[in-house]
Order: C-alpha cells, then sequence, then structure tokens
C-alpha cells in the first residue's frame, strides 16, 4: 500500500521485486534515437508497446528515462505519461493499468503534480535520490540518506497537497489525469 504518490526507493525496490501475477510490471525505456525515429513516432511507438504490456496482462507500467546512452534522447516525462494515460484510455485499458514514472524529471512539487495531473499513478525521482546521496557523500547534507530522503518526500507530498488545495481538491485521486493545468503563452 502506497501513502504517497512519491515512492521512496525502498518502495520502489519492493514494487520491481513483486512476484505475484496479479500485479505483473513491465519496464517501457522513453528514451530514443533521433536518428532513427522522430519524437512523434517515437511516442507513438510508446503508446503500442503501453497497450501491448497491458493486453498481455501487465498492471504496472514503469515508463523510465533512466537508461539513456549516448546519442539517445527521452522523451519529456509529462509527454511520455499523459500519450501512454490517453492512449490507453482511449482503448479502454487505463483502469487495468497503473503508470509509474520513473524519472529524472520530478524535483520539485509543481513537476510531480504536472506528472500526476497526466495520469501517472506514482512517480519515483531517482535523479533526486542520488543527487541527496551524493550531497551526504560530500558532506554538503550532514544525516542518514533514509532519513534525508524521507523529509525530501515529505516536502513534495506537502506541496503537492497545497497544489491540490488551492485548486480545492483533497485527494491525489481526483487529480491524476485531470489535467487542471494550461500552457500560458505559447503560440501556434
Amino acid at each position: 500500500i502506497m501513502s504517497s504518490p512519491v515512492l521512496s526507493p525502498r518502495k520502489y525496490s519492493q514494487l520491481l521485486a513483486l512476484d505475484d501475477y496479479r500485479f505483473r510490471l513491465v519496464r517501457l525505456n522513453t528514451n530514443y534515437d533521433p536518428n532513427d525515429v522522430s519524437l512523434e513516432q517515437a511516442i507513438k511507438n510508446l503508446q503500442r508497446s503501453a497497450e501491448e504490456v497491458v493486453r498481455n496482462g501487465a498492471v504496472i507500467v514503469v515508463l523510465s528515462d533512466r537508461d539513456i546512452e549516448r546519442g539517445q534522447l527521452p522523451i519529456p516525462a509529462p509527454m511520455a505519461t499523459g500519450a501512454v494515460h490517453h492512449h490507453l484510455t482511449k482503448v479502454g485499458l487505463r483502469c487495468d493499468s497503473n503508470i509509474v514514472c520513473d524519472t529524472g524529471f520530478a524535483r520539485d512539487p509543481h513537476q510531480f503534480a504536472v506528472l500526476l495531473g497526466f495520469g501517472a499513478t506514482a512517480v519515483y525521482p531517482y535523479l533526486s535520490f542520488r543527487l541527496i546521496n551524493d550531497m551526504i557523500d560530500k558532506g554538503e547534507v550532514l544525516g542518514d540518506p533514509i532519513v534525508c530522503h524521507g523529509k525530501y518526500r515529505k516536502g513534495i507530498n506537502k506541496g503537492l497537497m497545497k497544489i491540490l488545495s488551492k485548486m480545492g481538491i483533497s485527494t491525489i485521486a481526483s487529480y491524476r489525469g485531470a489535467q487542471l493545468f494550461e500552457a500560458v503563452g505559447l503560440s501556434q
């Protein structure tokens, strides 16, 4: 059971280690080679892959930008999340699956809120946890990594609740996939 949509390293490891067919997990890489495909085609490929794995019994779809290689680009996490969420909704499979974002994109409450608003069930901010660990190793932050990770998650959760409460929303479930935000300042 998750008490927060922000996964800790321990919870994420437990999620990956689940050995139960009722919670089958499939990890999809959101990185692509721009020399082979366009961003648009990479998104369509990701949508097809997500549909296929959910049709084949995956209950948890992890969208990960972690394993990037030289010459590749990541599909931006909000774009990948929204595309998969809307595609699974369109084909009637969204209720059969959960979307977990394993991303370096999310660092502050706003970025988490964007991912949740685009349909993420949970977010694992691997880069933020790595940065915290690096700061502890260098002596820039004092404390136990587990305690520091917990304080980071607590701060993100408080920020998320503040964002939601300003909109009159009291639960993450009510905010998930609602896209209650708009882009300002973009032209045609």
